[in-house]
């Protein structure tokens, strides 16, 4: 991807620009930053394909229980797992290029920056590594089920947290970087493109952040409990749902910059590359797209 611009620390003013009713309660969203593609899955199993207009470009129905899925940043390639262990690689239009299933429920699934290796973490608790072909690289046992994973698109860094105490790194082969014990639930994992800025959205403890060493950041609350939270490719700009049914802008510091009142809960939540927009997911099937125009300082007098 390439270099972005450092935007100022200016408030923003939050603006619906589109949104989109699926009918039909949705599960989640995930978002390829590079082309601007929506995936968002439902609880009938369904997986759409959107542009960055929310016009739809594609969809599928997965022949199991879909528990979560995610997409390449540039849009190459698209996996969903299912509750039986299915795990599924599925090409731009979303028809399958190859499925495995494995032995363990599956819980979580990520893809690396260009969709040549798929991360699968399942309740045994264990994590796999597969490349584009569907071969293993590596399989590691882990302390706790992961149920949230996320590459870190500019290192060969593969993040993991479960769903309470535990967040870690691993490199590709399969050796654990690091990793700490967090006296915490965790609802999301966000991570900027060098991974310098990594967040986890811990519910009543607000947002954890950690650089990609694993030292831990300052600690941030956006003041209510917080489900969700992503963050833009250059770590400058972070939004978090809460439980209260609100977006909150942070800026670079953690400095509130604004917020928007969702009319039901969120359950997907994605931003832009350069933090001009922000999309969420909610529970009565809504898709909202908001635009995060920053607010032009005060003219001299």
């Amino acid at each position: 991807m390439s270099s972005l611009s450092v935007p100022s620390s200016r408030d923003h003013q939050v603006r619906p620009e589109w949104s989109l009713g699926l009918d039909v309660k949705l599960r989640g969203l995930a978002l390829a930053r590079e082309k601007g593609t929506l995936l968002v899955w439902d609880e009938n199993h369904w997986l759409y394909l959107l542009n960055a207009a929310g016009q739809r470009q594609a969809q599928a129905r997965v022949s199991g229980k879909l528990v979560v899925a995610g997409c390449a940043e540039d849009g190459s390639a698209f996996a969903a797992v299912g509750r039986q262990g299915e795990v599924w690689f599925l090409a731009p239009d979303l028809s399958a290029r190859w499925d495995r299933l494995l032995p363990q429920r599956t819980v979580a699934v990520t893809l690396d920056t260009f969709g040549q290796y798929i991360a699968v973490a399942d309740t045994r608790p264990r994590l796999q590594l597969f490349d584009c072909n569907g071969r293993v690289c590596f399989q590691v046992e882990t302390p706790r089920p992961l149920h949230h994973l996320a590459f870190v698109p500019q290192a060969p860094v593969l993040l993991g947290s479960a769903d309470y105490g535990l967040v870690t790194a691993y490199d590709f082969h399969g050796k654990c970087l690091w990793r700490d014990g967090l006296v915490a639930h965790v609802g999301s994992l966000t991570v900027s493109g060098d991974g310098s800025e990594i967040v986890l959205a811990c519910f009543s403890e607000g947002l954890t952040r950690y650089n990609l060493q694993g030292q831990k950041k300052d600690h941030w609350s956006p003041g209510d409990a917080v489900r969700l939270a992503a963050i833009s490719y250059d770590g400058r700009c972070t939004v978090a749902a809460t439980l209260a049914h609100k977006l909150v802008i942070l800026d670079h510091k953690g400095r509130k910059c604004a917020t928007h009142a969702l009319k039901a809960p969120a359950v997907g939540l994605v931003m832009t590359p350069l933090a001009s927009r922000a999309v969420t997911a909610l529970t009565d099937g809504t898709l909202l797209c908001l635009n995060l125009q920053e607010k032009e300082p005060p003219a001299a007098a």
